[in-house]
């Protein structure tokens, strides 16, 4: 038989944890491993027991979700991290993928897109609800973004691997490289997947893609 996946769940809103305890047992393989309402009280629990996921707001009684995640990352836990919470700020989206994070994810979400977006975390995938990817979207965007880093986001969104970007637009891999690191730094994102998530949801991506190699090869 195999092995439920089992959830620890936080939330400090005692019938938003009676609710999401009852979805999750609507879940086939799935098991809630247990919960608490804030962070030192999660924590303490988490001392003793593992779960494959840890489920948990960032604005908690006390003590934020941040702590969660910096402590169990600083542990180097096996779990999958991934924030569920009404707090959509840009910074605190970053800053939670930043940390280690393997998914954001709104209130809002309906209950077949959390079972979705945590079945994806723990394949690996990092995982932004869209109303987090529209909070970022819309953001303005620091430092000005230049036309060929936008030709690059949009191969990044459609899943190219620089290699691919670097054959398209007729620049060399090194370029490419150099691109997407300035749109790391530029957007205050950690990985080219967030760029992609990013760039699959914002208005950035309007410079038209030319295959021929330009004179000017950055």
């Amino acid at each position: 038989m195999q092995k439920a996946t089992t959830i620890f769940l936080v939330d400090s809103n005692r019938l938003f944890r009676e609710s999401m305890g009852a979805l999750i047992a609507t879940w086939p393989g799935f098991l809630l491993a247990g919960e608490a309402a804030t962070a030192d009280q999660a924590l303490a629990v988490l001392k003793n027991i593992r779960a494959d996921i840890v489920l948990f707001d960032i604005d908690l009684i006390g003590k934020s979700g941040f702590v969660i995640l910096k402590h169990l990352v600083s542990e180097q836990r096996s779990e999958k991290l991934v924030i569920l919470t009404r707090e959509l700020q840009p910074e605190y989206i970053r800053e939670a993928l930043l940390l280690g994070a393997c998914g954001y994810l709104s209130h809002e979400s309906s209950a077949e897109q959390i079972q979705q977006a945590l079945c994806m975390a723990l394949s690996g995938k990092t995982v932004i609800d869209p109303l987090a990817c529209k909070a970022l979207a819309e953001e303005p965007v620091r430092d000005g973004i230049t036309d060929r880093e936008c030709q690059v986001l949009t191969l990044l969104a459609e899943g190219e691997c620089n290699a691919a970007i670097a054959q398209r637009l007729g620049i060399t891999e090194k370029t490419v490289k150099s691109h997407v690191s300035s749109l790391l730094d530029k957007l205050g994102m950690s990985s080219r997947v967030h760029l992609a998530v990013y760039a699959q949801n914002t208005s950035l991506l309007d410079p038209p893609i030319t295959t021929r190699r330009d004179s000017n090869t950055h």
